[in-house]
């Protein structure tokens, strides 16, 4: 964030300036630009906690704000812009700019002045409960539906004045909730400075249940001399709208029920007799089923409304709930029984869940029909709430609209995936399309996450081992292609080839290994044209793009052609790094005919390709990448896929809420963790890839983090970031990533906390220096994933990479001449 200079005198919090150039991370809601009706859901606000930028929330309380059953009752927005140039920042006293609270109270002004911005935008005459905060700063404003929303501003003004002559309150509230005047007149603000939202948040549920809240932090009204002025002067009917008015829908004068009315408390507001009220609403139960929301009759009934009825077409009567809604009073509205809303819906409204608790948001059906669409989530991508999807005329089930790619999971919010959160098939409990029980997302359609048993086994099991020929970059832990042990593996992939902006294959020999890798024997001899670094480089990030585009795939075949047999290489390996996608570090986006331009371009190859040689592409195991390659149809033209299982966790996990028990992103995972690659082999062979195309990825590497706290290193403990504090390895030197031969020698060397195999993720790992946290694969791991991945069929495994194994004696310079021969293992701290 960035501030005003306080010595203009005119201090005050304004938006990051990032926040107001580009839109925000995907861990935050949509923007508050967005409709109401169209903010993001969230199961609880732990999901929030990775957003880094000031959030509005709007909820109903009925659940607690800490419940771990809180259902899809949570919507937020990102607050992106700045409050409406009416509600200004303010000159601030001397004294003010000075105090040690100045940033809470810069941060409090703005969600101050954002919610009467707010207020503006969005006039309406039902409650507000609103919420908004950011880091430490939380401000609640809770106004009952008869309250003005005019009133609310000018009361959020008041306490704008009054925090600004009292910088020292860390909280405080103000509330009306007493007196002659019920629940719909019930209005309150609180804000707190410290991060204690949940104080805030139990007393807009106070409110809500129209009771009031008490404390050392609560001011009166005298304190806000607005408020005080307009309650005093009696003229409080010009803060709120009339309560019992004639409805023209009902036949009667009515008066709205609250929380804690009774059929007394009713019949006097509306100032009738017991029995005067009781005869305006007959029914032998009616005192007892009185529900919050439910309108009642304050005079005698002159006209008797009509039942919604089914439309035309045979679709339903329908109607979208509203956060405040009951059952009670939508069949009271609709001249409806309180049992005929379930009839209607019960088993068949998508996202209907009963009426305890009625979820805000739904479309349900007040008469028989075709059940409605589902109302569109900004945010999904799959099933039926996806923006813009029709009601289908031919009786597709709404579950089966808009599949995820890959015949990947789709969950009842509309994302894709495949793990448990996306996969597993769960009704609410009436059993309804699109619901889950309280705190699950369940899966809609393409439900499972088994590896599909989908092909033989191959004719061999393949070992695959990929050769850095950049690891003469390194001062030490180097390795002569010549000493690879080749007979370890059935394929070496060079590391990697690149393509120049003419199209033609180029080969980086600077520490020349070319020819000795060239002569290797035993071994397919395989070139990796692209990976990472070339991939996302500026100066080369499109080639290959550029290159399968149709206008130049055949030039590029050709020059593929001579390279291969030039060089008499056997065969091919496409690491690109990723086709489609549009959050690289880099400037450019990927195009929507990356996928088809990459499969057209495979097809072509290999139908000219000699057929004794191999041509194979690497994979993500992340869906966001993956969704982009057109599995199904490429795998018949590949001999085999190198999956990159390895990598599924790291630094850039932080700040990134993908797994609900983790909200923060940094958890201390494994990057080789087996489950995780269960789910990543379970999404290719749904995608329709056969298993004996499939090299599994494996990592002769760990990923390491710097620990939060020293001694916590269970699931749920968490590493440092954004940046990472993990310690380099002396050879490789990169922060996050070290070689398996440098993690042996600090089991040897070093001051280890603890080493020990984690049967939950089928993986190694290594504590020492207190804080320093490794995931790895030993070797008894690494073999025993082997024959893993060989019962289950897969084609083989690819290991990244050969040259991080072990010491090889190799260290000093590349071409081997005798002033650097058997500096071996002593080499690698040369730095």
């Amino acid at each position: 964030m960035r501030y005003e200079s306080v010595l203009s005198f005119a201090a005050s919090w304004v938006l990051p300036t990032g926040l107001q150039s580009r839109q925000f991370e995907s861990t935050c809601p949509v923007s508050c630009r967005t409709d109401p009706g169209h903010w993001t859901a969230y199961t609880s606000l732990e999901n929030l906690n990775a957003c880094d930028h000031p959030v509005l929330l709007d909820f109903s309380s009925q659940d607690s704000l800490d419940s771990p059953n809180a259902t899809f009752k949570i919507v937020a927005c990102t607050i992106d812009d700045e409050p409406d140039a009416s509600f200004e920042s303010r000159s601030l006293p001397r004294d003010v700019q000075n105090h040690p609270n100045l940033p809470d109270l810069l941060q409090l002004d703005y969600l101050f002045r954002y919610m009467q911005t707010f207020l503006t935008r969005t006039p309406t005459h039902s409650t507000r409960n609103l919420l908004a905060y950011f880091n430490t700063t939380s401000v609640g404003l809770y106004s009952g539906a008869a309250t003005d929303d005019a009133f609310m501003i000018s009361l959020v003004e008041g306490m704008r004045d009054w925090t600004t002559g009292n910088p020292e309150n860390k909280s405080a509230a103000v509330q009306f909730c007493s007196g002659d005047h019920h629940g719909d007149h019930t209005f309150g603000m609180a804000f707190d400075i410290a991060g204690n939202m949940n104080t805030v948040k139990l007393a807009l549920d106070a409110w809500t249940n129209a009771q009031c809240v008490d404390g050392p932090e609560l001011l009166e009204i005298e304190d806000i001399p607005a408020l005080a002025k307009s309650i005093h002067r009696h003229d409080f009917e010009q803060v709120v709208h009339v309560s019992h008015q004639y409805s023209p829908e009902f036949g009667c004068v009515v008066e709205t029920s609250i929380y804690g009315d009774t059929c007394k408390t009713l019949s006097d507001r509306c100032r009738i007799s017991a029995d005067d009220f009781l005869s305006y609403n007959p029914g032998n139960d009616f005192c007892s089923w009185l529900q919050p929301g439910q309108q009642v009759c304050c005079s005698s009934k002159e006209w008797a409304g009509t039942q919604p009825v089914i439309n035309e077409d045979g679709s339903c009567a329908s109607y979208i709930t509203q956060p405040n809604d009951t059952c009670a009073s939508i069949a009271e509205a609709h001249h409806l029984g309180l049992l005929d809303i379930s009839y209607f819906n019960d088993g068949r409204t998508w996202g209907w869940s009963g009426c305890d608790p009625l979820e805000p948001d739904v479309r349900i059906c007040l008469s028989t029909g075709i059940p409605p669409l589902p109302l569109p989530r900004d945010n999904a991508v799959c099933g039926p709430t996806v923006p813009g999807t029709q009601i289908p005329t031919d009786g597709t089930p709404l579950a089966s609209l808009n599949p995820c790619q890959l015949n990947s999971c789709c969950n009842t919010l509309g994302q894709c995936g495949v793990s448990p959160e996306f996969c597993i098939y769960e009704e609410g409990p009436t059993g309804n399309p699109g619901t889950a029980p309280k705190g699950r997302k369940g899966c809609i359609s393409n439900c499972g996450f088994e590896i599909i048993d989908n092909s033989d086994p191959p004719a061999e099991f393949m070992r695959i081992g990929y050769y850095e020929s950049f690891n003469f970059d390194r001062p030490c832990l180097n390795l002569r292609a010549k000493h690879i042990n080749a007979s370890d593996y059935t394929h070496i992939h060079w590391g990697f080839v690149t393509v120049n902006s003419s199209f033609h294959i180029g080969v980086n020999d600077m520490y020349n290994q070319w020819n000795d890798f060239l002569t290797l024997q035993g071994v397919k001899k395989v070139i990796s044209i692209g990976g990472w670094g070339y991939s996302v480089n500026s100066a080369s990030l499109d080639v290959l793009r550029e290159a399968m585009d149709p206008a130049n795939v055949d030039s590029f075949i050709v020059n593929i052609m001579t390279f291969v047999k030039e060089h008499n290489i056997d065969g091919l390996d496409f690491d690109w790094e990723y086709p489609g996608a549009t959050d690289l570090p880099s400037l450019s986006l990927g195009w929507l005919a990356d996928g088809p331009n990459y499969l057209a371009f495979l097809k072509k190859l290999k139908m000219v390709f000699p057929r004794e040689k191999t041509v194979a592409i690497a994979a993500p195991a992340s869906y966001y990448y993956l969704r982009v390659f057109p599995l199904a149809e490429m795998w018949p033209y590949l001999d085999y896929i190198v999956y990159m299982t390895y990598d599924l966790h790291g630094q850039w996990d932080y700040g990134n809420s993908i797994l609900d028990w983790c909200p923060m992103g940094n958890c201390l995972r494994s990057h080789v963790n087996l489950t995780e690659t269960e789910y990543a082999l379970a999404m290719i062979t749904k995608a329709g890839v056969p298993r004996n195309k499939v090299a599994v990825g494996v990592a002769s590497y760990g990923r390491s983090f710097g620990m939060s706290e020293p001694g916590c290193t269970r699931p749920e403990c968490t590493f440092v970031g954004p940046e990472s504090t993990a310690l380099p390895g002396p050879c490789t030197g990169i922060v996050g990533l070290i070689s398996n031969a440098e993690i042996e020698d600090l089991i040897i060397e070093e001051d280890i906390n603890e080493s020990y195999y984690d049967p939950g993720s089928d993986s190694n790992i290594l504590v020492y220096n207190d804080t320093q946290w490794i995931a790895y694969m030993s070797k008894a791991t690494l073999r025993r994933r082997m024959q893993y991945y060989k019962d289950l069929k897969f084609y083989g495994y690819a290991n990244w990479a050969v040259d991080l194994t072990h010491w090889s004696g190799d260290d000093g310079h590349p071409e081997g001449r005798q002033d650097h021969e058997g500096l071996g293992r002593q080499g690698r701290h040369c730095m």
